[in-house]
């Protein structure tokens, strides 16, 4: 089992995000979900909001719109109409 997840944000407009991260929280449509490493794989659409990660005690965010999630093998792949890291 791998120690990190590698998240990846896309979207339509040409921005593309990666990073190697320690845990995640996401807006799920059916709620707020969280993915360490070893998570079982699974497909989602998220709510309009914020995607929290972790880099060690360091929370970082990005702001996506109308968005897909995908967890699978220590990756998480987000489709977003648009995504905004936020300072």
């Amino acid at each position: 089992m791998a120690e990190k997840l590698t998240l990846e944000i896309i979207t339509p407009e040409g921005f593309s995000f990666t990073e190697t991260v320690d845990e995640l929280t996401a807006p799920g449509t059916l709620g707020e979900f969280g993915v360490l490493p070893g998570h079982t794989g699974f497909m989602t659409s998220l709510e309009t909001g914020v995607i929290t990660y972790k880099i060690g005690s360091t929370s970082k965010h990005i702001t996506v719109k109308s968005a897909y999630a995908q967890v699978a093998n220590d990756h998480i792949l987000v489709l977003a109409d648009s995504a905004e890291i936020k300072g």
